[in-house]
């Protein structure tokens, strides 16, 4: 099933949320054939109402082991395509998500408050936002959902710095170290990673956000909306692995920068 719902592109990019055309496609397993590994059964896999949301931009080379990985757990799994140029598409099809694609590339913001908005359509009782570049594991993924279930909290946000992380560049962790002193300074949080790209919402925290930064600057104004409604978040330590790959599509140092330069824009500029 295809549907294709249009929005006005006249508006700034900060505003995309709102002004985007969105093509949804529920892609339906028939007979899958693949070259690396075969879907599991549903048998022991995390369904009760919980949705996976994966960002992805151009990421042809790694989606599908990431996706199919996501699929080993987790039943419902949400994929953004933010406007991706080079046959990210095709490493998708065949398998059992929903898919969800932007017109244009319009930023990590809007590609994740896009998987959320579908996923409380759906009835989600809970939203995981997983990167589709590898650095993330499944297994700190369910772990967070495992707390989420015990200690019944808003948000759960993954620590590479209560966790550990493999081939970081000592330049990524001092301005990422920076990053979070900014944000727990303008949020009035006392958070060890605040731009970990890993991150659970309850419904109700996730029914709050209504993200228009691009860039990095919409992690705080993520969490400048979930303190302003009384959230409470809570942190689990996670691995991220940096690899040759997703250093080249964007961890790079340089880019780090970048977060530093957004979060002043998204916090002082608007």
């Amino acid at each position: 099933m295809t549907a294709l719902i249009s929005r006005s592109n006249r508006e700034p990019v900060l505003l995309a949320r709102k002004h985007r055309s969105v093509i949804v496609r529920n892609f339906v397993l028939e007979e899958l054939k693949m070259e690396h590994q075969a879907l599991p059964n549903s048998d022991g896999r995390l369904d009760d109402n919980l949705y996976v949301v994966v960002r992805v931009y151009n990421e042809a080379p790694v989606v599908r082991d990431v996706v199919v990985e996501l699929l080993s757990t987790f039943i419902n799994v949400i994929v953004v395509d933010d406007g991706s140029t080079d046959g990210t598409l095709r490493q998708l099809q065949g398998l059992p998500i929903h898919l969800l694609q932007h017109s244009v590339n319009l930023g990590a913001g809007a590609a994740m408050q896009t998987g959320i908005e579908y996923a409380l359509r759906q009835e989600a009782k809970a939203v995981i936002i997983f990167d589709a570049d590898g650095q993330h594991r499944v297994e700190d993924a369910s772990g967070m959902y495992g707390k989420f279930k015990k200690q019944g909290c808003d948000v759960v946000i993954g620590s590479r710095f209560l966790g550990t992380t493999t081939n970081m560049p000592w330049t990524r962790k001092l301005i990422l170290k920076l990053a979070i002193i900014f944000s727990n300074l303008t949020t009035r949080t006392k958070l060890t990673d605040t731009h970990n790209g890993l991150r659970l919402f309850s419904r109700k925290a996730a029914s709050v956000l209504n993200i228009t930064q691009t860039g990095m600057a919409y992690a705080s104004e993520m969490l400048h909306q979930l303190v302003d409604q009384g959230m409470e978040i809570n942190e689990y330590p996670v691995t991220i692995n940096y690899t040759d790959y997703s250093l080249s599509k964007g961890q790079s140092s340089l880019n780090a920068l970048n977060i530093l330069i957004d979060l002043f824009i998204g916090r002082f500029m608007k």
